[in-house]
């Protein structure tokens, strides 16, 4: 359980940047279309999101926050694994609505 909290204190800074920035790439596509907002576009657009978020965020600006994670037993292979997982989750999800 401790392990679950754990990613999700991780995943929380991820999770509104991703989809805010999903959500933008949704519009501009219904823009450029004309067709009407898609949730699957929306969801696509997640499991790329996701992970650039993660990168940007932990690789590129705050590389010292995986020596927290790594103290509460999380590597980074960990991490990326888990984002990766839950952005495809999250991503699936979407697209079968």
């Amino acid at each position: 359980m401790r392990i679950i909290k754990s990613i999700w204190l991780f995943y929380r800074k991820l999770i509104l940047t991703s989809a805010t920035m999903s959500v933008l790439i949704a519009l501009v596509g219904t823009f450029i279309s004309g067709t009407v907002f898609s949730h699957k576009v929306f969801g696509l657009a997640y499991i790329f999101c996701a992970p650039l978020t993660h990168f940007f965020v932990y690789e590129v600006r705050n590389t010292n926050e995986y020596y927290f994670y790594y103290n509460l037993g999380l590597s980074k292979i960990t991490l990326w694994v888990s984002t990766v997982l839950l952005s495809l989750t999250i991503g699936l999800i979407l697209l079968i609505i």
